[in-house]
Formats: structure tokens, sequence, C-alpha cells
């Protein structure tokens, strides 16, 4: 009996190793996967890389300007293609797009506005994805980041330092109860602004705090802005120039002062957009 288990083992073994051949005779080897599929199922190569790292349209003529460099390859044609910038906040909206027939251009050319025509904010980053479709419904996308340098305008005889994105904490004048990733961006944002105003030394500087009204009448408005808006735009703006000075400015430069809900950038109605009305400005006087 116990002969006859041992063949009934052996003979299961060999049927094992010949169907372990023939399958592997069927199937193509791991090396040549992607040469054995047909190019009509195949998606168009894309890469896409950007010159500046950090572009600032500030008008100064230093990378004024986006480089987007397109390396798009397909054995059948390209139909279409798209390229979309979005807002650097939540929601992400979108913020500039543009798009074709037939291969993208090699490069694209970006001054940094919205299809509207506003300009893009200090020190944020900007997500954008660029696709592509080719004639068989096929298509590739490329994610990637557009980073902003620190603005500096020009406005008549003043230059404007403009930032929203200095976070401070909920209902506080400071940047108490944030996470380490937002103290560490604040603390990038600040440091780049001290070497611009170091850079501007012959300038005074004012340091204007901004706030979001949310009051609907009148003189809900008049109120919040009195109690609410002003004073805590006037103290945030403090702490601002309180931190720029220990990283090298001169106190005696630096004034204050706190604008509140006075001069929005955008309305009331436009509540995705609200973060940029919560803003710092930097107004460089000679």
């Amino acid at each position: 009996m116990k002969k006859v288990f041992i063949l009934i083992a052996v003979l299961a073994l060999i049927c094992l190793v010949i169907f372990g051949i023939i399958t592997c005779k069927g199937m193509p080897a791991r090396a040549t996967d992607e040469l054995a599929v047909p190019m009509e199922y195949r998606a168009p190569e894309l890469a896409v890389s950007l010159s500046p790292r950090f572009f600032s349209p500030d008008g100064d003529g230093i990378n004024d300007e986006l480089f987007i460099t397109i390396n798009c390859k397909d054995e059948l044609a390209i139909e279409e293609w798209k390229l979309t910038i979005m807002e650097s906040e939540n929601p992400n909206q979108i913020f500039f797009e543009r798009f074709g027939k037939g291969y993208p251009p090699e490069r694209i050319v970006w001054n940094g506005r919205s299809s509207g025509g506003e300009l893009v904010q200090s020190a944020l980053d900007y997500p954008f994805t660029l696709t592509v479709k080719n004639i068989r419904g096929l298509s590739s996308t490329s994610h990637g980041l557009i980073g902003v340098d620190l603005l500096v305008v020009s406005e008549g005889n003043q230059f404007k330092i403009q930032f929203p994105s200095i976070v401070f904490g909920s209902d506080t004048t400071g940047f108490a109860g944030l996470n380490e990733e937002t103290l560490a961006r604040n603390d990038y944002i600040l440091r780049r602004i001290a070497q611009a105003l170091n850079k501007f030394d012959t300038y005074r500087v004012i340091v204007e705090g901004h706030a979001n009204p949310i009051a609907i009448t009148e003189a809900g408005r008049l109120l919040e802005q009195a109690v609410e808006l002003r004073p805590l735009s006037e103290h945030r703006a403090q702490y601002v120039a309180d931190y720029l000075v220990q990283l090298g400015v001169d106190r005696s430069r630096l004034s204050t002062v706190g604008v509140g809900g006075a001069r929005p950038v955008v309305k009331y109605e436009d509540r995705d957009n609200w973060w940029k009305n919560r803003r710092v400005e930097f107004i460089l006087l000679r």
C-alpha cells in the first residue's frame, strides 16, 4: 500500500511540472509585456517640466514668465489636450485653462494671470494638470505644482508686497494652535519677506492687516468693523512686525495699521475665495 501512495505522489508531481511548462510557454515574458501591447491600446507618453522653479510675475524683468515644457509622444495621432491650473487654496477652483486640438505646443509661456486677469498670489503653490488624448480615446495626465515666489508690485511711487498666505490661529492674533507644517510655512514666508524688506532698506514699511467682513447689513458691517475686524487686523499686523524684527528688520522702519474689512479683494458673494481677504500687505514708502 505504501508503494502505491508513493507512485501516486510521483505521478501527481510529474503532472504539475508538465502543466507548468505548458502554462509558461503560453505566457509572454514580463519584460516584453509592454512590447506585446498593440499600439492602439497604449496611452500617450507625456512629461512636463517647469522653469524657473519659483517664478515671480511682478514686472521687474526677473522670472516674470513661467515656461511649461511639454514632451508628448504617441504612435497614433493626438486628438486633443488641456492644461488646467487650479487655485492654491480649497476648494481649488480653476484659475487658468488652455486647451486645443492635436498635439500640445512644445512650450507654453504663462504670465501668472488667471483667465479673468487676476495675478497669482505670493509664495503659494498652484496645482496643475496637463491631459492629452489620442484618437483611440486613450489619455495620459501629468500632475504638478507651480511655485510662486515673493511678488513686489509697483503701484505709482510705492512698492507693495501682498500676502494672503500667512495663517493665523483661529480667533487669535498669533500662531498659537497651528500645526508644525503650517508654522514652518509661516516662518519660511516671513523669512522671505524679511529678505525683501532688507533688500529695499531705504524704504519705510507699513504693515497692513486685513480681515474678511461677513456681516450682511450696513449697520452690522460698521459694528463688526469697529468691534472685531479692525482691532483683530491691527493686532495681527503688530504680531507680524514683531516677528520681522526677530528676523533682522530694523524696527524703526516699521509701522502697523489695522484696515479690518474695509478693503476686501473679493466680494461677499464669493465665499470660496474669502481666504484672500484675510491677508497682510506690506507698503514700502520712500
